[in-house]
């Protein structure tokens, strides 16, 4: 859905000149009030989280919607998402594209590619089949690219484990916090 959407919307951005997404502010106050346990509209919370990062309801723990929805994300750049749709669009894992201006940002007509042999830290991915945001390919081009860097990739194979499930599951605990926890005890 960023893909399709990357180039109309960085004209858009441009023209009403809107630099965040989501910023942290009264608004987003008001919708985690909406959000709490046992009100009418918290299953509009939900519905939109899951529109945006995939339908997860055994993950979910509407528990925490107020704070989930009050607080994430705490404002992101628009230019930062443009540049997750650029990414898909050109299949390259590279620095922002800026069009006419490339030359001006980079001395180069394109923008050059991430330098993953620069990355020295040990590297551990983790990723689902379901996660609408992360392709299983990404992961594997990702970790070959990080060379020895990549100390491995751990698969969730759970039925239906989303994006925000990493963070916010109920089984997170479980299936990612102890791989992480493990994974930095080896460093």
């Amino acid at each position: 859905m960023i893909a399709y959407f990357t180039g109309s919307a960085e004209v858009l951005a441009s023209l009403i000149g809107v630099n965040e997404f989501l910023p942290s502010d009264e608004f987003m106050d008001i919708i985690g009030e909406l959000c709490k346990d046992g009100d009418i509209t918290q299953i509009l919370c939900t519905n939109i989280l899951f529109f945006i990062c995939g339908f997860s309801p055994n993950e979910m723990n509407a528990t925490i919607l107020p704070v989930l929805m009050g607080h994430t994300p705490a404002g992101s750049s628009v230019k930062q998402f443009l540049h997750y749709g650029q990414e898909m669009v050109s299949g390259e894992f590279r620095q922002y594209d800026f069009g006419d201006d490339n030359q001006d940002h980079y001395g180069l007509s394109s923008p050059p590619n991430y330098d993953l042999s620069a990355i020295t830290a040990p590297v551990y991915l983790l990723y689902s089949h379901y996660d609408g945001l992360s392709a299983e390919q990404d992961v594997i081009r990702l970790c070959e690219g990080l060379g020895d860097t990549c100390k491995g990739k751990f698969l969730i194979s759970e039925d239906a484990f989303k994006h925000l499930d990493y963070m916010y599951g109920i089984r997170a605990p479980e299936l990612v916090y102890s791989k992480l926890i493990n994974s930095m005890a080896r460093h």
